[in-house]
């Protein structure tokens, strides 16, 4: 049995898993969504689940940001740290905003915006409208492909 059928044989608390797990370390959660979707499950269920452990794992990568990444990533000097500071302030929402469609590099953006001490509210906001906006067109194209797939396979 793979990773993703675990998951999937977890049901919803096994898809809530995956998206937790998935904002943090670069796995996909589009296998255990279609596992679910194809055996019927509810999508709307399948969605709020998803963005709910989506927005968790993002939250807990901030925090990782916070707490583990300024002992780990220490720069060179305080002036390319003030440098690097502007740049996230002056185009974290948009980073953050567009991060979960960008592979291995979106699952860290949460870590740097904790890092940068990006301001948490603002995180928050735009982290949800972008984990949720993902996971709908998540849901919404795998609906589509298992529809347009049984139309082959009758």
């Amino acid at each position: 049995m793979g990773l993703f059928e675990l998951f999937a044989s977890y049901g919803i608390l096994g898809l809530f898993f995956t998206g937790l797990i998935s904002s943090i370390i670069p796995i996909p959660t589009e296998p255990v969504v279609f596992a679910l979707l194809d055996i019927g499950k509810n999508p709307e269920l399948i969605l709020i689940t998803l963005v709910i452990g989506s927005i968790f794992g993002a939250f807990l990568g901030y925090l990782v940001g916070i707490y583990g990444l300024r002992k780990i990533v220490l720069f060179h000097s305080i002036q390319k740290e003030r440098q690097v500071q502007l740049y996230f302030r002056k185009y974290g929402a948009l980073y953050l905003l567009v991060s979960p469609w960008i592979p291995i590099v979106g699952d860290i953006a949460p870590m740097v915006a904790g890092r940068e001490n990006y301001e948490l509210k603002k995180f928050l906001i735009v982290i949800s409208a972008a984990k949720t906006i993902k996971s709908i067109g998540i849901v919404y194209l795998l609906i589509e492909g298992i529809e347009w797939w049984t139309l082959f396979v009758k």
